[in-house]
């Protein structure tokens, strides 16, 4: 499901990775030792949303393409609220579609999160479902985020055929 994305989508993209990247500022940057590795599951998060907002279709990308209609909803009314700005569509990256490998590695993904769902703690659980909901918007941009598209899903794309055609 392709959804155009607007500025106030874009806006409403970027607020969980400013939230979560100002939190982690606060504890880490005056530390001597960074802890780089509280901000895996929003890396993992973000990189689920690009990869489900390349789905064209299916349970995935009917789920992706929902959450970035809401996201253009929420964001719209937002930024017309709190700035008076208008609405504005925003360009998107122009990213290759997944191949049937590439697609198989995005449902192991997937699969792969449903399965440590109940190992891992809410606070995890809520940087990967804040993670994905910005990589599905924020992820498939023209600009920089879009930088994360152009180079995940030709990877994902070229380790799933490999897969495929190695069984």
């Amino acid at each position: 499901m392709n959804v155009t994305l607007t500025a106030g989508g874009i806006l409403v993209g970027l607020a969980p990775l400013v939230w979560y990247g100002v939190r982690w500022a606060k504890t880490n940057l005056k530390s001597k030792t960074k802890n780089w590795k509280e901000l895996i599951p929003l890396a993992y998060g973000f990189a689920l949303g690009i990869l489900g907002a390349m789905c064209v279709g299916g349970l995935l990308g009917k789920l992706f393409g929902r959450v970035r209609q809401t996201s253009n909803a929420v964001g719209d009314k937002a930024l017309g609220s709190t700035t008076g700005a208008a609405d504005t569509a925003v360009a998107g990256a122009h990213v290759q579609p997944l191949t049937t490998g590439g697609s198989i590695l995005v449902v192991l993904a997937f699969l792969a999160l449903v399965a440590i769902w109940k190992k891992i703690g809410k606070d995890e659980i809520r940087m990967i479902g804040s993670g994905a909901f910005s990589g599905c918007t924020v992820g498939t941009t023209a600009g920089i985020g879009g930088t994360g598209a152009l180079a995940l899903v030709p990877f994902v794309n070229s380790l799933g055929d490999s897969l495929l055609h190695s069984i």
